[in-house]
């Protein structure tokens, strides 16, 4: 007769490992777009912007919240995605559920002009 090698408590212990990673595998993830282009009419110029959307974005048809990030003097509208790591926070906190699902626009704010 053949013994199984794990014990009941292993056998406990391996089922609760696979249940706790099955968020973290089925989990989606958000997308950022970072070279997006706009003519701005007020500044008479084409402006630069990343965009951060949700994990569901594309499946939903609901309303998102706007949160807009403005990045530091001397960077750009890729600021936040290289340095501010937005994508891994954004969807961090949406899936524990500490934030709730948002669009985030990152514009480029280096007009070159004072104000």
């Amino acid at each position: 007769m053949h013994e199984s090698i794990l014990t009941p408590m292993r056998k406990l212990a391996l089922l609760s490992s696979l249940i706790m990673l099955v968020p973290v595998v089925t989990a989606q993830y958000g997308k950022v777009y970072d070279n997006l282009s706009m003519e701005s009419k007020i500044l008479g110029m084409e402006r630069k912007y990343a965009v951060y959307l949700p994990p569901d974005y594309e499946t939903s048809e609901r309303s998102y919240p706007v949160l807009y990030l403005l990045h530091g003097s001397g960077d750009d509208q890729t600021g936040w995605i290289q340095f501010g790591e937005v994508l891994r926070i954004a969807d961090k906190a949406i899936l524990k559920g500490t934030a709730t699902a948002m669009i985030i626009v990152m514009p480029d704010a280096d007009t070159g002009k004072k104000g």
